[in-house]
Parts: structure tokens; C-alpha cells; sequence
């Protein structure tokens, strides 16, 4: 057994993670999301052409649809109003922004934001005139990618109204306190699934990596809890199946942060509770997933002699 099934057996059981593992290795799963802005009539007949027994997602509420036999769709392309038709990603990507709540009129904060998709979720459901959305990504290349990403799927004046993109070290965004409604931080992180279809990036695994992780989105959601509003919410997703970057770093910020926060209970149509928040894993939801997410509402300001230790325990 190699240390990489050894770790997560240990924290599956024996049991669940040979059936988990061999759902990982599969390819991944994804649907299309459609984007609201490019002429929906144009994009229909596209796909009726092109895919035939595509459904509806019924447990997204924005127009989302998957194949029961295609494992790759057809690119995306332009309208003739070269506005992109549809964005393609894993519909727990989708559901992570559905359990952030977003209201037409909020102002949002996307803390780690490439490659794009739950960004372009989010501004499925902002209103034009009320709603901002700002995109944060540190990494130059990839904030350029997204910027491009965001521009070829909104009109030139939904764009100007709604959306920036800015380049800010996400473990340090301290600027702009208590500014935002909702917060969405999609934490880098161990991305097992990628691993195991990567045989290089896998080979340089190592427990150290998933503890390293940890620590740094602690750093991140720290950030973003001082980002939203008191009563705000944020939302922390990652890909991994590490409960060590997942309801750890949850249960750190609620007991160890400076700034008071609550987790929000919730339940949805597939995926698993966790004692925090909600898993989906592709052996138990059709191959969609992993994706963890878990809801915290910030109930108050700083404590004033509270401390955030970044002691050796950090994985507590």
C-alpha cells in the first residue's frame, strides 16, 4: 500500500476509501453551466444539435446540464453577440456558490478566484445594476486568464458596473474591512483527484503537503472573515478529501480566531454532512466532486484580547 493510500484509508476506513479511491481515479465529471448573458436560444439549438439526452440539474437553481453518456462536451463558443454561451465545471463548484446565498444586490468578495467558475457562478446570480463582485488572484498569469475569462462571458457595461479583478496576497487582505456581504474562498489545496490522474505531481506527495496546506488556509480564511461584513457570510470550498484542510481549519477559525464567527447548518440534494460543513464525493453523488464546502456567518467584531495562534498545533 503506498503512503498515500495508507494516509486516507486511515481517515476513510478500511471500508469506504478502495471504493473512493477507484471513483477518484475515474474521469471527472462535468456539466455545463449557462451563461445568462449570451442569447439562451442560440445556446439551446447549439446543444440539441450537438448532445441529445442532456438534464437539467434540479438541485442548482441557475440553468446547469449534464450528459448521462458524454464525458466531454462540446467547447464553448460565441453568440453573435460574442458573448460566450456556457462555462464547463463540476456542478459542486456550482453548489458551493448556492450555499453562500447570493442576493441580486449583494457585494461579494472571490478571495482566490482562477480559474473562473465559481466567479462566473457568482455573477449568474448578481443584478447588473446593484450587485459587485471583486476577483482576487495573487498569481499574474493566472489573474490575466481570469480577467480574460470574465470578459468573454459579460456585455462591456455588466462588466464595467459589476465586476474588478485585483492581485492581492489573499493571506493579507486587510484592506477593505467588514466591506463585504458574502465571501467565497476557494482554497488552494491538495486536490487529490488531480493527483491521480497526475503521475508526476503524485509521485511528490506527502502527508507534510496536506498539513502544509492547512496552514495556509487557515491564513486565507482568516482574510476573509475580517473581509465580510458583521452577519455576513463566507463560504470555505476546497477539492481535497482531507479532513485535515477541510472541518480542521473550520473548527481552528471557531475556536482559535479573533473574530467571532458561527458555522451555518445546511443540507442539499447530494453529498454527505461533515461535522462543519458538507462533502460531495464522486463514489456516493455519480461522479461529481470532491468538493467540500462550509458556511460561517461573522457575528461580531474583533476581539480585542483574543489571539490567533499560529502555534506548532496548527493541525489540531
Amino acid at each position: 500500500m503506498t503512503a498515500f493510500s495508507k494516509y486516507y484509508e486511515a481517515e476513510w476506513g478500511s471500508e469506504r476509501w478502495p471504493i473512493l479511491l477507484e471513483a477518484l481515479k475515474r474521469p471527472v465529471r462535468h456539466c455545463i453551466m449557462i451563461n445568462k448573458y449570451a442569447q439562451i436560444d442560440q445556446v439551446k439549438a447549439k446543444l440539441k444539435d450537438t448532445l441529445h439526452d442532456l438534464i437539467m440539474l434540479d438541485f442548482l437553481s441557475i440553468p446547469c446540464y449534464a450528459s448521462k453518456t458524454c464525458s466531454r462536451f462540446p467547447p464553448p463558443s460565441k453568440d453573435s453577440h460574442e458573448i460566450t454561451d456556457y462555462y464547463i465545471l463540476d456542478a459542486g463548484s456550482v453548489l458551493a456558490t448556492e450555499a453562500l446565498d447570493i442576493q441580486p444586490e449583494d457585494h461579494v468578495l472571490d478571495l482566490c478566484a482562477a480559474p473562473g467558475g465559481k466567479t462566473l457562478s457568482i455573477l449568474q446570480r448578481l443584478d447588473k445594476q446593484y450587485g459587485r463582485l471583486t476577483s482576487n488572484e495573487i498569481a499574474s498569469d493566472r489573474r490575466r486568464r481570469l480577467r480574460q475569462v470574465i470578459e468573454s462571458y459579460l456585455p462591456p457595461d455588466v462588466l464595467a458596473d459589476v465586476s474588478t479583478v485585483v492581485g492581492r496576497d489573499g493571506t493579507r487582505y486587510y484592506g477593505e474591512p467588514e466591506q463585504y456581504d458574502k465571501v467565497l474562498l476557494d482554497a488552494p489545496c491538495s486536490s487529490e483527484r488531480h493527483l491521480l490522474h497526475d503521475e508526476k505531481e503524485f509521485e511528490l506527495w506527502t502527508p507534510k503537503r496536506t498539513q502544509m496546506n492547512a496552514k495556509r488556509q487557515f491564513s486565507l480564511l482568516k482574510a476573509a472573515v475580517h473581509a465580510a461584513r458583521v452577519d455576513g457570510l463566507i463560504l470555505y470550498g476546497t477539492c481535497s478529501i482531507s479532513s485535515l484542510e477541510n472541518d480542521k481549519v473550520i473548527e481552528k477559525m471557531i475556536k482559535k480566531g479573533k473574530i467571532p464567527v458561527e458555522p451555518v447548518k445546511m443540507k442539499w440534494a447530494i453529498g454527505e454532512r461533515t461535522k462543519y460543513g458538507w462533502i460531495i464525493l464522486p463514489d456516493k453523488t455519480d461522479g461529481w466532486g470532491p468538493l467540500y464546502f462550509a458556511l460561517l456567518k461573522r457575528t461580531g467584531v474583533s476581539k480585542e484580547d483574543g489571539e490567533d495562534s499560529e502555534s506548532s498545533d496548527d493541525n489540531e
